[in-house]
């Protein structure tokens, strides 16, 4: 995609740069088993939960939660890697995998945020914590899906002139 340049396109690859370690080495956590992990991690991991009431990330996971965070391990993680290396190679993406990306994403978001909007157990300060922690993984892909489509929209105008 030609529009993912200057500010936008520094945004992207530390996104997606950063995305990958979490996705590794925290978001793992939530469907590997954790014996897999060092017990560093594991104590940060329950840490955050602890600190932050995070529910989603406390152990035992749910089932429904380790789901999404398989999503994310086998069509997400992929993605970020081609896009890294495509941003870094100066080549376009391609607009229908940030398509794919970003609505598969954006979508596994909406039952995250009601997780955190319904617990009652949550002070609407730590929701708010909460949904600052996980918004940039559904802002992000949301923007993407945004560009790759107002993209096309130009093509699409261009070959109908």
């Amino acid at each position: 995609m030609t529009v993912l340049q200057g500010n936008t396109k520094i945004a992207f690859l530390c996104f997606f740069i950063s995305h990958i370690p979490i996705t590794l080495l925290i978001d793992g956590q939530a469907f590997f088993p954790r014996h897999y992990y060092p017990q560093i991690l594991q104590d940060v991991v329950d840490w955050y939960a602890l600190t932050f009431k995070d529910k989603l990330m406390t152990h035992p996971t749910n089932p429904w939660f380790s789901s999404l965070v398989a999503i994310e391990i086998l069509f997400q993680l992929p993605f970020f890697f081609y896009a890294v290396s495509a941003m870094l190679k100066r080549k376009d993406i391609n607009k229908n995998l940030c398509m794919v990306y970003g609505s598969s994403t954006a979508t596994t978001l909406i039952p995250i945020f009601a997780s955190i909007l319904t617990d009652e157990e949550t002070t609407i300060e730590e929701k708010a914590v909460l949904l600052s922690f996980y918004f940039p993984y559904f802002f992000f892909p949301l923007w993407l899906i945004m560009i790759a489509s107002s993209e096309q929209s130009a093509l699409d105008i261009k070959k109908k002139k």
